[in-house]
């Protein structure tokens, strides 16, 4: 069974141009005075893809400013530590896709 090209176009060329674009412009806006904060970039690309993947969010209840600026920087560090891994499964199955449709081609 042939893979069509739309499976393709929407499984694995769109999701790659959006996730390049976003990491395009998430390295401009994490470089400073000409240093790349590589860390600083990857927990940028990886935030839109696991915010909102999150199944638990800390709240801060009695809590001083200090305890609750805390406790919502630490569910963003979570998220995004989450959507890295989400990035990294994005590329895995966008590559098998593409090798699924060559490999069809062959066929």
């Amino acid at each position: 069974m042939r893979m069509r090209i739309k499976d393709v176009l929407m499984k694995a060329i769109f999701p790659m141009i959006l996730l390049v674009l976003w990491s395009w412009l998430a390295y401009n806006f994490c470089i400073s005075i000409e240093q790349e904060e590589w860390w600083k970039i990857w927990m940028v690309v990886g935030m839109p893809f696991g915010i909102h993947r999150m199944c638990i969010w800390l709240l801060p209840k009695n809590l001083d400013i200090g305890g609750t600026v805390g406790v919502w920087a630490m569910n963003i560090i979570v998220g995004c530590l989450i959507g890295e891994i989400v990035v990294i499964c994005y590329i895995l199955r966008s590559v098998y896709v593409l090798v699924k449709y060559f490999v069809s081609l062959l066929k």
